[in-house]
């Protein structure tokens, strides 16, 4: 064999051993390409069924909107409220519920005039959604007695000179309010249940 067959050889046998080199390293990219495709897709699977249980426990922690007796659950609760377990529990009421009111007896005290006046006259209405608080065989009216020695007290201490001023009936209905559910949280009810007070007469003489 000449020498020139023998590198004709070679050169053919190169080229040969080049073409499988390639062939092999395509073929390692196509799996490759294929395993990355797999996981990226097992991925995605397994990403959508995860949300899926997120939301339907999601669901279950914020109930169908009924409540469980005492709290403000769901997007349409209304007035009723949620509060610690340490206070008188009360059936909530529903959302369309209208509120209820407490009627005091009239008072009509002796205050500190300001040489301006004498007497203080004030007729107080208070609202709750709860009625259970505020109805005719409610909390409040089993504690009338103490509301009325407690409210009296506080419109004995009163001051012409400062009810006189633009605010001072709001003032005296926010220390009235905040004196009522003192009493109530005493008497271990939850005093926010107690909305508001309206003073429906306002009278110094």
């Amino acid at each position: 064999m000449s020498e020139e067959e023998v590198k004709e050889e070679k050169k053919s046998g190169g080229g040969k051993g080049l073409i499988i080199v390639l062939l092999v390293v395509v073929i390692l990219l196509l799996v490759g390409i294929g395993v990355m495709a797999f996981l990226l897709l097992s991925g995605d699977k397994h990403a959508d069924e995860k949300g899926a249980d997120t939301e339907v426990h999601a669901s279950a922690e914020h109930g169908d909107g009924n409540g469980d007796g005492h709290g403000e659950e769901g997007h349409d609760s209304g007035h009723a409220k949620e509060y610690s377990p340490k206070y008188k529990q009360f059936e909530p009421p529903a959302p369309e519920a209208p509120p209820t009111y407490f009627t005091m007896d009239k008072f009509v005290v002796n205050f500190y005039g300001d040489g301006q006046a004498k007497f203080l006259a004030v007729d107080l209405k208070f609202l709750s959604y709860y009625p259970q608080i505020v109805g005719e065989e409610g909390e409040m009216e089993h504690l009338r007695p103490i509301l009325k020695n407690d409210i009296e007290r506080l419109l004995r201490n009163q001051h012409y000179n400062e009810l006189d001023k633009p605010d001072g009936p709001d003032k005296l209905r926010a220390e009235i309010l905040e004196v009522t559910r003192k009493v109530l949280e005493k008497h271990n009810i939850y005093p926010d249940l107690l909305e508001d007070v309206y003073m429906t007469r306002f009278v110094m003489q």
